[in-house]
């Protein structure tokens, strides 16, 4: 459930992280809380997404 939450953020953020319209300030949380989440779910972000 959290995977897809996020999913549905990164997609609404066009896949980006952080910074302006990013991921994280539509969730609220820190960067780098959001890709160690990622990473321990197994989301691919930055260059792997590609």
């Amino acid at each position: 459930m959290i995977a897809a939450h996020f999913r549905l953020a990164l997609d609404r953020a066009g896949g980006r992280v952080e910074g302006e319209g990013g991921a994280t300030r539509l969730l609220g949380i820190h960067p780098s809380t959001l890709r160690a989440r990622m990473r321990k779910l197994g989301i691919p972000f930055g260059r792997k997404r590609r």
